[in-house]
């Protein structure tokens, strides 16, 4: 038996592929945590964020949205999933390996915090995140936690360099998104 061979499949910014692009994102996130699609539409037009598949070039198995970080020289993610049907599979881990070879120096990303999870289930879906992050190489930064657009969030990054990411970081990373200073407003220190 031999193994698929997968890899990673730039998105192509033209309007159709973002709508199929921004129907996966529906399906995979909660409405508070989209960004609007003309946002996304916009970013990946200028370039200030990238989008991509993974893929064997038959099948779509998952994506991820992200952007360039030239402080340090890594991505921060801003989506990433496996469609549904394909979970359970190894695809995640498959999909975070083709990221970390795009990003050699390092991948930033953000997870919902657990201590501010709804309940026992929302708790255990928060957590078993972390710990796929963990299994693939990441850590929690136990020195911010932030809340963005009212959703407390936990930092995980896989860098060497952590003394760059605190509060100011974070709130150029989104103002660079949004093309306005929302970040001071959006995205504060969660204590």
């Amino acid at each position: 038996m031999h193994k698929k061979k997968y890899y990673l499949e730039t998105i192509d910014p033209t309007t159709i592929h973002i709508k199929v692009l921004y129907n996966y994102l529906q399906q995979d996130f909660e409405r508070i945590e989209l960004l609007p699609r003309f946002v996304i539409k916009r970013n990946l037009k200028k370039g200030s964020m990238k989008a991509v598949y993974l893929t064997d070039g038959q099948e779509k198995y998952g994506y991820a949205i992200y952007q360039q970080v030239d402080v340090f020289g890594g991505i921060f993610i801003s989506y990433l999933a496996v469609r549904s049907k394909f979970r359970a599979n190894g695809l995640g881990s498959e999909l975070m390996q083709q990221l970390k070879d795009l990003s050699a120096n390092g991948i930033l990303l953000e997870v919902e915090d657990p201590e501010a999870a709804k309940g026992e289930q929302d708790y255990a879906n928060r957590l078993r995140r972390i710990q796929f992050y963990e299994r693939n190489g990441l850590h929690l930064n136990p020195n911010i936690k932030i809340n963005s657009f009212f959703v407390p969030l936990r930092m995980m990054n896989n860098a060497e360099r952590t003394d760059v990411y605190d509060i100011t970081f974070y709130q150029k990373l989104y103002n660079r998104i949004w093309g306005l200073p929302l970040g001071s407003f959006f995205v504060k220190e969660n204590q």
